[in-house]
């Protein structure tokens, strides 16, 4: 369901939302089978960098959750983050994620077993499966993510007009958005 957006716009992030609640999915249902080894939980910060960027259909829904008209986020498109270190500017100062109901596909992802585009390696979270090895049915395969997101990104940028290669930061959504800057922490 489109919450943030009307008309066009909104039809044009429903593969994303799509693509988001399958990956919210897979993940709970790898979190639910595997609970006692998985220790991602609220407050758990590790992974929440600074300096990281999106792609526009992920910076649109992002934005259009915090009230951002997709006009201004248009205008940050290829510009550096305003960071390139520290945690996440959607963290608090307890690290928790400030847009956690709209944070992006690799925020999604993370600690997760993933199967790497490329060498085939499967990557997880170092504080994850200590005790047993994840069964292959909840390694998320980053290539078939990767692609997806890429076909849905292409088409709202066609549609919007937008240059499909250029990727949005994160701490200047958080900027736009009024969220002061704890990313020092």
């Amino acid at each position: 369901m489109c919450y943030i957006a009307i008309g066009a716009e909104c039809s044009l992030l429903q593969a994303y939302f799509q693509l988001r609640d399958r990956t919210d999915r897979f993940f709970e249902s790898a979190a639910s089978r595997y609970r006692d080894q998985v220790m991602c939980r609220p407050g758990c910060s590790r992974c929440c960098v600074g300096g990281l960027t999106v792609v526009m259909v992920e910076a649109i829904a992002i934005g259009g959750g915090l009230g951002i008209p997709s006009e201004r986020i248009h205008l940050q498109a290829g510009q550096l983050p305003l960071s390139d270190g520290g945690s996440c500017a959607f963290l608090d100062n307890r690290g928790h994620c400030r847009i956690y109901a709209h944070r992006p596909l690799v925020c999604r992802t993370h600690g997760m077993p993933l199967l790497q585009q490329g060498d085939g390696t499967i990557s997880v979270c170092d504080l994850n499966f200590t005790e047993v090895s994840p069964h292959s049915s909840i390694v998320l395969n980053t290539e078939n993510l990767h692609a997806a997101l890429f076909t849905t990104n292409m088409v709202y940028c066609r549609s919007s007009g937008v240059e499909p290669h250029s990727r949005v930061a994160l701490d200047r959504l958080a900027q736009l958005a009024g969220i002061p800057d704890n990313s020092a922490g």
